[in-house]
């Protein structure tokens, strides 16, 4: 940010009274050695506003300005600067920009489609073999090998992530980055459904918080068994059917800890950021009247079209973390089951 005049009078002035030669100069208002600082301070402030304008107009197009650009995509404007329908867009101090002079600012906030963006640099063999294994750490994201930006993008519906379905919307999104993108980029946009989750958990309550019907003690312990079962166990658990109040709060039958905690944490997470193992532990952790949740089973899948075959689930519970490939998680597909086991531990110190 450029200097203030009366900022780079001051420095004149500290080091004009370094100078012992120059001590002997009147100190009157009127004196022309300080009309002379002002306006050398003057010019000095010029420049460097000048400089700043520069720098700000001919900055390189990182993965950020490309997701900025993308957030500030309007839908439904001209592309074409002579149209006369709509505010086009249109070249001004040294970028594209649309022209929103004469638009509400409610009117300019529906025009902006993009909700959520994250722009990365991948090379092309990701692109090419897009269903090989999930992997850990963000290694398919940032290759930079042969330079493809991946810009993922989604909406919001119902106060919820939600991918671009509108054929015309995405269309008209990747006309607008054609258009303002850098020469010879090669530029990869998506727009995908969430990704499917399920998740596994025993989760030790406190049972003078958390309702679990005494019945079903037996089958949530057994279910929670690491070693395989026998059949009279298996027939046990075909057999039984679960109390559906199990794992609200006693005081609350419409608050479930648990399932709550983990539809919050999900929600909250960055578009196109890292599930964590551990972050979700902690969050659940967090919740009313929960002891010891132990996450034992992971297992997500990219998702699909409705009129496609749904992907497989993979089981990722030995991965600490990773992106769900559209950048999200679809939090109505998502699968919970938790295993609620009374906490008694107390009695052992007894």
């Amino acid at each position: 940010m450029a200097r203030t005049i009366a900022e780079i009078q001051n420095e004149i002035l500290i080091e004009k009274g370094k100078q012992p030669s120059l001590n002997g100069l009147t100190e009157s208002k009127a004196a022309i050695w300080k009309l002379w600082t002002n306006i050398i301070a003057t010019a000095i402030w010029v420049h460097e506003k000048i400089v700043e304008k520069n720098a700000l107009i001919s900055r390189p197009h990182t993965l950020n300005w490309y997701r900025e650009q993308a957030l500030n995509f309007h839908y439904g404007m001209p592309l074409d600067p002579d149209s006369s329908n709509g505010m086009p867009l249109i070249w001004k101090n040294g970028s594209y920009q649309f022209d929103t002079t004469n638009l509400s600012e409610d009117e300019i906030e529906q025009s902006k489609i993009i909700k959520h963006c994250a722009v990365s640099e991948i090379d092309l063999e990701t692109i090419l073999k897009p269903n090989k294994e999930i992997e850990e750490i963000f290694s398919d994201y940032f290759h930079n090998k042969v330079g493809v930006v991946f810009i993922k993008v989604a909406t919001v519906k119902d106060n919820k992530i939600s991918r671009i379905d509108v054929p015309n919307e995405l269309y008209a999104f990747n006309e607008y980055i054609s258009k303002i993108k850098d020469a010879g980029n090669q530029v990869y946009i998506t727009s995908s459904q969430g990704d499917t989750l399920k998740l596994s958990l025993n989760v030790y309550v406190d049972p003078l918080s958390i309702y679990i019907n005494p019945r079903d003690i037996e089958y949530y312990q057994l279910k929670s068994l690491s070693r395989v079962l026998t059949q009279n166990e298996h027939d046990k658990l075909n057999d039984h059917e679960l109390d559906s109040r199990n794992g609200s709060l006693i005081l609350d039958e419409k608050t479930y800890p648990v399932l709550d905690a983990i539809k919050y944490h999900l929600k909250n997470i960055e578009f196109n950021g890292a599930f964590v193992k551990t972050y979700l532990v902690d969050a659940i952790q967090k919740a009313q009247g929960i002891k010891i949740p132990i996450l034992t089973k992971i297992e997500t899948a990219w998702a699909t079209n409705p009129s496609d075959e749904p992907e497989a689930l993979s089981d990722v519970t030995k991965i600490e973390y990773f992106i769900p490939n559209a950048g999200y998680f679809d939090i109505d597909m998502l699968q919970i089951e938790v295993n609620y086991i009374p906490d008694t531990f107390y009695r052992n110190k007894q």
